[in-house]
């Protein structure tokens, strides 16, 4: 698939083709910061490896780190978690130098004593002469694997073709823990069933096991006991050993750090006092200030895993991945395409293909395991790809507002706003859904059309003529709220009437200055609900309605191809009907 877009910055030597080693840091903070903890991170591994590739998805400033020899600074969208951070380093390095071993290491712990740390990687080093992948721990969470947070893998593994695959098969997923499930699990997996030579720096002693375990019952210490060598082990382990939780006193002691999550949250209540004898003196307050900057936006979630709070704005917000940007004046045309059903793609790209002008795409979904496929489904046909991940509110609507209001469509003379409309809740949902994919886009003659009305510069918005909808059965309980966010957009008084009339199934054409108004509605009036199958009522059905007025209050005219830009609501439409609403 093609890669989102990365930028990076090669810092130091650049002239090294052969290299003895590399670590590849994957890192994200959500403050967009980098912390005087990580610098140390990064600092001691551009001491210790030849070559250092740094790939952050925050938008940190590149010039605070920019200055450490041998570093390499990839930036890239924030989709995949750190899995996807160590296939993109990983390529890299493997691409430009001919590496020896590689260390993968993430953002997600803190340094207690830099000295103990730097041991700790020696440590590594020598035992990777004898095996094929050296962990810094192995947990028995979910089930046995070695912990993917510091993990060196030597010469001998990186370019087995099975290893090559799997990491080739590291894509999105939608979830924290279906990335933990496949991408952390499956590794250990595979290098059980290809018979990897693996071992861990963490070697704890019956006696400290049961020192960390006096919240365990029994019967679990006993089973993890009979388990401490799981690796030779058939028999599945018990599911809640964590050592860097459990035993993030010895972590700390013998490794020289501990997870941040253990700070910030301490899920299994275990005593912190070893930060305090271990962590040195001149970083306990940097650390301390780390802390309390993490914990403001982290939470347990549902599935007890750690991970940052939802942002509950009224509109979606979203995170981006683009794929090549066009240049203004480059491209005038535009797609906005809301895909929540991933199984349409085929059909999608079948319709776009109508549009013999060159475009740039954006696609809004809720799904972030679907972005390769999108990205390798449009790649061919696009200028350029935008794809906006968000939360599953307000349908079609929301998300575009979201776009809308964001003003990357400023620069386009025609955009099409399209969407995987299923209708699920009516047998009738398919014919709806491909008459209206056929009034917009069903041919290139449709499109050149609706293209040159836009171009005008009369012309606002172009729909479906046949689903124009002016009868007033079709208000549905959306009246008031209409009327309120009309009044909000300051394009009616409160005690003037207005009349119905707007392209139903949210599908068509439009010129983006034609809907200015919808940014001055406040944030706070855009409160979308959470999906729950609603047919009518909600806050996107009423901004449905809202589009062909906005338009005309901005001199504008609404009309459709068959008119050739005569406005539509001078004609009578109230015998129009659609299969289903």
């Amino acid at each position: 698939m093609p890669w989102p877009d990365i930028y990076i910055v090669v810092c130091g030597r650049r002239d090294v083709v052969t290299v003895d080693s590399v670590a590849v840091v994957a890192h994200f903070d959500v403050n967009d910061r980098v912390e005087p903890n990580f610098f140390d991170l990064l600092s001691s591994l551009c001491g210790f490896f030849d070559r250092v590739v740094l790939v952050t998805t925050s938008k940190i400033a590149l010039d605070l780190i920019e200055n450490l020899p041998n570093l390499t600074i990839i930036r890239r969208p924030n989709f995949g978690y750190d899995f996807y951070s160590y296939r993109v380093g990983l390529t890299y390095a493997l691409e430009n130098w001919e590496v020896g071993n590689i260390l993968l290491i993430n953002s997600s712990f803190v340094i207690l004593s830099r000295d103990v740390f730097r041991r700790a990687l020696s440590r590594m080093s020598e035992l990777g002469s004898a095996h094929d992948v050296v962990g810094a721990t192995e947990s028995l969470q979910f089930s046995w694997h070695v912990q993917s947070y510091l993990l060196f893998l030597g010469s001998s593994i990186l370019r087995r073709p099975w290893f090559i695959a799997f990491m080739n098969s590291i894509e999105p997923t939608n979830s924290k823990i279906d990335t933990i499930l496949k991408f952390e699990l499956g590794l250990s997996s595979e290098l059980r069933r290809n018979d990897a030579v693996v071992t861990t720096l963490l070697q704890p002693s019956l006696e400290q096991i049961e020192d960390a375990s006096h919240g365990w019952s029994e019967g679990d210490k006993k089973q993890y006991a009979d388990k401490l060598d799981v690796v030779s082990s058939a028999t599945p382990p018990i599911q809640n050993f964590n050592p860097v939780h459990h035993l993030a006193g010895l972590v700390a002691r013998e490794l020289g750090y501990v997870k941040l999550e253990v700070l910030r949250e301490n899920p299994h209540q275990i005593d912190l006092g070893f930060v305090d004898e271990f962590c040195e003196r001149e970083r306990l307050g940097s650390v301390q200030e780390m802390v309390g900057r993490s914990r403001a936006s982290y939470a347990r979630g549902s599935d007890n895993l750690s991970a940052l709070k939802i942002d509950r704005r009224p509109i979606p917000s979203a995170k981006l991945a683009q794929w090549r940007k066009t240049r203004a004046g480059q491209v005038d045309v535009a797609v906005v395409l809301h895909l929540y059903y991933i199984e349409m793609i085929d059909d999608i790209h079948r319709l776009l293909q109508n549009i013999v002008a060159p475009f740039d795409l954006y696609v809004t979904t809720s799904a972030e395991a679907d972005c390769p496929k999108i990205l390798s489904t449009f790649c061919c046909l696009a200028q350029s790809i935008s794809i906006y991940c968000s939360e599953n509110r307000g349908r079609d609507v929301g998300p575009f507002i979201s776009v809308y209001r964001s003003g990357v469509l400023d620069r386009y003379k025609a955009v099409l706003k399209i969407h995987s409309k299923m209708s699920t809740y009516s047998a009738n949902g398919v014919v709806w859904r491909d008459r209206l994919y056929r009034s917009v886009a069903g041919d290139s003659l449709t499109v050149l059309r609706s293209i040159k009305l836009l171009r005008t510069g009369e012309v606002g918005i172009v729909g479906p003529h046949r689903y124009y909808l002016t009868n007033d059965r079709f208000w549905g309980a959306n009246r008031q709220t209409m009327r309120r966010l009309l009044q909000e957009m300051t394009i009616f008084d409160s005690d003037e009437n207005f009349e119905l009339g707007f392209f139903a199934g949210s599908m068509f054409w439009f010129v983006p200055q034609a809907l200015a108004p919808l940014r001055v509605i406040p944030e706070a009036s855009l409160t979308f609900e959470m999906e729950n199958g609603q047919q009518d009522g909600t806050l996107a059905h009423a901004i449905e309605r809202t589009f062909c007025p906005i338009a005309r209050s901005q001199g504008f005219v609404a009309s459709s191809v068959i008119l050739q830009g005569q406005e539509i609501h001078r004609y009578s439409s109230v015998e129009n009907d659609v299969p289903v609403l």
